[in-house]
């Protein structure tokens, strides 16, 4: 049981430090280094702590150690309302945005810690504290008990805090998404259908403008052959019109010598 009081303590310890100093860790490249080097840091003054405490609550009274439960108690269960806190905002966030990239290197070195936690204060534990057990059955029990009721409790109204709060953001960004699909097809619909006019009439214009030109071109071609024409067809007839009336005066003088 002092094994167990003592490992809450320690992680009550750890979630404060670590909610001080994660903008710290975020701000580096290596997110996974810099979790590691916190976390090297905040169990060292874990440990500290530790013995502290272990010294003074071995002269410590029933009272004393009621008032230490109920403290533990009332710091899992902030710990706990935090949680609840802390991931309906990151839930959130993650609707509205992708996740950063430092969070594959934070639960790759979170999952590391974790697994050698255990070890590491079982030995520290083992080591200070194999004649304290007996001392602390009866409030452990009741101690039990309270904090089981408590933060399940707490647990469950956190879960449904972050329900209804994902919920009333998961609609608000569908409905947002929504009405941003339509205005921006309503927008391009009024562009589309500007450039159709404007294009039509462009494709008219140049036809037009085309056929004006073409028929311009054709009709001075004409002209200039008609003109051609008309003179070689009056140069023609004043030519056989001189030749006719020569041929003609021609016979006179001849038929008439």
């Amino acid at each position: 049981m002092m094994k167990a009081l003592k490992s809450k303590l320690a992680i009550g310890v750890i979630a404060t430090g670590l909610v001080a100093g994660m903008g710290t860790a975020f701000a580096a490249t290596d997110a996974g280094g810099q979790l590691q080097s916190w976390y090297s840091s905040a169990s060292a003054i874990t440990k500290g702590l530790i013995a502290g405490d272990v010294a003074s609550y071995v002269a410590a009274n029933k009272e004393k150690m009621v008032t230490d439960y109920k403290n533990i108690n009332n710091s899992a269960v902030n710990d706990v309302k935090t949680a609840g806190t802390t991931e309906t905002t990151r839930v959130q966030d993650s609707i509205n945005g992708q996740l950063n990239t430092y969070t594959t290197a934070i639960d790759s070195k979170n999952t590391s810690i974790k697994g050698s936690m255990p070890g590491e204060y079982d030995r520290l534990v083992n080591g200070t504290n194999a004649i304290n057990n007996g001392v602390i059955d009866g409030i452990g029990f009741v101690a039990k008990l309270d904090i089981t009721k408590d933060v399940n409790d707490q647990g469950r109204t956190s879960v449904n805090n972050l329900t209804t709060a994902v919920g009333t953001t998961q609609t608000q960004a569908a409905t947002a998404l929504t009405t941003k699909i339509e205005a921006t097809k309503t927008e391009l619909n009024t562009l589309l259908a500007a450039e159709r006019t404007a294009a039509s009439q462009e494709i008219k214009d140049n036809l037009a403008a085309k056929i004006a030109a073409k028929l311009a071109e054709l009709q001075t071609l004409a002209d200039t052959l008609e003109t051609a024409n008309k003179k070689a067809i009056t140069d023609k007839g004043a030519s056989l019109e001189t030749t006719g009336l020569a041929a003609l005066e021609t016979i006179v003088i001849n038929g008439l010598k």
